[in-house]
């Protein structure tokens, strides 16, 4: 057995002796995203890792070119390619294998249909070049059909039911679409495909959402702000875009997008680094400091009537990268624990916000590239880990302390957890309290010096700790 295996089956035996017997709620869902081991065809072990520090949800993105037949041919493949049937079973090998399992452990799935569009889907114009909306809205058909509850595989056995989706991923992003300037105009069209894909195939009151935004625009990329008002066709006023604008953004043919459900967003700051609230430097960018900006250009787009007032927001990705293993990007791993937990309590203080995100639950082998997992490649668990399954924030508030807790495995029934307080001589019982039925918990104390932290017994008796969080860390 190999040192990840051995790292990995202790961890596993840890968390399972701490997952309780309630079932997670849904008002502040928690997703999980790290398609490098969802989608490895044999993702048990890694969901019940999930499944016991509290998650409620898979976000998994289902690449087109993975998929689709050909996929490196300028020529289209022949055949139906709206069937299921037409895409090889070991492109949908670890898709299949990633739903059934989710289902098992009562885990949500939300799948995002996306690129890298396969070369006979693009123009030539580099990746996902101008993707063919009708082409895209063929692979969405296929995916839902598949995942529609009543399909049988070539095996014989009925695949479940999906009934969560998003379109595409970071579309103002020039990796993920382009050319830029067309970005919306192209969404547009794409969205447009997945959402009639979706109701013909039995998914019209499925959750679909939109969006999927990057935060930062720079080089070619578009800011959130600007790709969304042009999506929307308005202006910054919210009225809508007229004469030459409106044609060089495809508003011509603008419909309302009917049938979606919410908003996707990753918040995240430049290069995934904290602090959580660290300011963004484009007049555009959304992170989690400039929330309200995000807020302001989905009810400009309320007004233009390009979407329903009131849409809840999901950030649906985000993460914060650690140095080591991260070379040059990247934060200490204990800087990262304590921001991961600012940004859990600053999602649940704002109304809008339907979920949080984690993104990765391990470190890739390559150091240079998102080191934003909760466990290192070696297997290795940062201090994140634990912060994740027990967040803790502490803040000023006159001359007391005020906390803000999360039994994250434990929502669904009311948990009773000890606060403690440590000055220098050591944690001291300070307080009981008792979380509400989705395992959140807030108290005021006493004194704004030294270090918090509470105690959580899980079921089996097993007693667990908070990271110690203090009013200094801000």
């Amino acid at each position: 057995m190999t040192r990840l295996a051995l790292v990995l089956t202790a961890l596993l035996a840890a968390a399972v002796l701490a997952a309780p017997a309630a079932q997670a709620g849904t008002s502040q869902e928690s997703i999980i995203q790290d398609d490098a081991v969802f989608l490895n065809g044999h993702p048990g072990q890694q969901l019940d890792i999930v499944k016991s520090i509290g998650a409620t949800t898979i976000h998994s993105l289902v690449f087109w070119n993975h998929v689709a037949p050909k996929p490196n041919s300028r020529r289209r493949p022949s055949g139906n390619l709206s069937d299921p049937t037409s895409y090889a079973d070991s492109a949908w090998a670890p898709y299949d294998a990633l739903v059934r399992e989710a289902q098992a452990r009562g885990l949500s799935i939300l799948l995002s249909p996306t690129g890298f569009a396969p070369k006979w889907a693009e123009c030539r114009g580099g990746r996902n070049c101008k993707p063919n909306a009708k082409l895209y809205g063929q692979f969405v058909t296929a995916i839902a059909r598949r995942y529609s509850g009543t399909f049988k595989d070539s095996s014989g056995s009925t695949l479940p039911k999906v009934t969560r989706w998003s379109i595409w991923n970071e579309p103002n992003q020039q990796g993920w679409l382009n050319p830029q300037p067309q970005a919306a105009k192209l969404y547009r069209n794409l969205v447009y495909a997945g959402l009639a894909a979706l109701k013909k195939t039995g998914h019209g009151h499925d959750q679909v959402l939109l969006g999927e935004t990057a935060p930062i625009g720079r080089g070619r990329s578009t800011d959130p702000t600007t790709f969304l008002l042009n999506l929307f066709c308005v202006n910054s006023r919210g009225h809508r875009l007229r004469g030459k604008v409106a044609r060089a953004q495809g508003c011509q043919h603008f419909k309302r997008f009917s049938g979606i459900t919410g908003f996707a967003h990753h918040p995240y700051n430049l290069s995934a680094t904290g602090p959580a609230l660290r300011k963004p430097r484009g007049k555009g960018d959304i992170t989690l400091k400039t929330m309200s900006r995000l807020t302001k250009v989905l009810r400009l787009g309320a007004r233009g009537r390009a979407i329903r007032s009131g849409l809840p927001v999901y950030f649906t990705e985000y993460g914060i990268q650690t140095r080591p293993p991260n070379r040059r990007y990247g934060v200490p791993v204990s800087k990262q624990a304590m921001w991961l937990n600012q940004a859990d309590w600053l999602a649940y203080k704002n109304r809008a916000v339907r979920s949080v995100s984690q993104y990765e639950l391990f470190d890739g082998a390559d150091t240079s590239v998102f080191t934003t997992g909760l466990i290192f490649h070696s297997g290795q668990p940062k201090p994140s880990f634990d912060a994740y399954r027990l967040p803790i924030w502490a803040s000023r508030k006159g001359s007391r302390t005020s906390l803000w807790m999360w039994v994250r495995p434990a929502a669904g029934a009311p948990q009773a957890i000890t606060i403690q307080h440590d000055t220098g001589g050591g944690f001291k019982d300070v307080a009981t309290v008792t979380t509400n039925s989705r395992g959140f918990a807030s108290a005021s104390e006493s004194g704004r010096t030294g270090r918090w932290r509470f105690l959580w017994t899980s079921s089996d008796g097993v007693q667990h700790s908070s990271r110690a969080a203090s009013v200094k860390d801000h």
